[in-house]
């Protein structure tokens, strides 16, 4: 029996430690047939239906019957289905944790072309999560996931290629890295977008890569800590602390670092005992 489609996109959004994986399908949502479909061996409507049942969307949530459909439509092929059950693996969600298969899982997938399982796999390699760091390697994975325009090695390529790991340093190359990164803004998820516009916002103020505008820089990196990126967040903070590029105001530094700190960067309460000191000081 043939799938036919109708005009309809599901996202599948499972979370893996601050990346959230979208997985994206058109078929037909009709519970009778999309089990029809499946029982004659079609991959993809055994991914499509082991979706239904991990989320318990239309059906009862059924972990154990998710993990098996995910594992058949991988076996016929369904590279998202074998990227889910990566994600399923490393988070623990109806299984035991198993970092070893996550990996298997998360390389396969990457082999069969995803690049949002290239990117994951590409960070594994680089933190050694499973066996030896290979940074090298793991650059490979975030050239060949950016090559299919995946925001978030986007920016990954280009950190690399501001610090030289991916070969070489290029500040032309980073930049045009993050502005493609910040072109994919998705209303769905906007940190990569944020994460783009404060790296790039960095480099306006250093002048590196791109001439030297101080008023840009200041404006990419406040949208980006608007968004509560940390990362700008303290950056801002330390900005008016030493009064670069705008005039010194402790009061605005230390509200940057207090948000930074409520939005879970521990980090800042170094900062914000510092500025406290001063304060009281002065």
């Amino acid at each position: 029996m043939r799938i036919f489609f109708l005009t309809i996109t599901l996202f599948i959004s499972i979370t893996l430690f601050n990346y959230e994986a979208k997985s994206q399908l058109s078929i037909d949502t009709d519970i009778t047939i999309l089990r029809a479909q499946s029982d004659e061996g079609n991959p993809d409507a055994k991914f499509y239906l082991g979706t239904q049942y991990y989320i318990g969307r239309d059906l009862n949530q059924d972990f154990d019957k998710a993990i098996k459909l995910f594992q058949q439509a991988s076996d016929g092929g369904n590279v998202s289905a074998t990227f889910n059950l990566g994600i399923i693996y490393a988070k623990g969600r109806g299984v035991e944790i198993n970092e070893e298969k996550a990996f298997d899982y998360y390389k396969k997938a990457a082999y069969g072309g995803l690049p949002q399982a290239q990117f994951n796999y590409a960070l594994w390699l680089r933190e050694g999560r499973v066996g030896e760091a290979n940074p090298i390697e793991a650059i490979e994975w975030f050239k060949a996931s950016a090559n299919k325009n995946f925001d978030r090695s986007l920016i990954e390529l280009a950190k690399g290629y501001e610090t030289g790991v991916a070969g070489r340093r290029d500040y032309r190359e980073a930049v045009k890295l993050y502005r493609r990164a910040r072109a994919n803004d998705d209303n769905r998820d906007n940190s990569p977008y944020l994460q783009a516009t404060f790296y790039l916002g960095r480099l306006y103020l250093k002048g590196l890569g791109v001439s030297q505008n101080a008023n840009k820089g200041l404006k990419f990196i406040r949208e980006a800590a608007d968004g509560k990126v940390n990362a700008a967040l303290v950056e801002m903070g330390r900005i008016y602390e030493e009064g670069r590029y705008l005039n010194k105001d402790l009061n605005f530094a230390l509200n940057y670092f207090l948000e930074s700190k409520k939005n879970g960067f521990i980090e800042s309460e170094e900062d914000i005992i510092r500025i406290k000191k001063k304060l009281g000081s002065s």
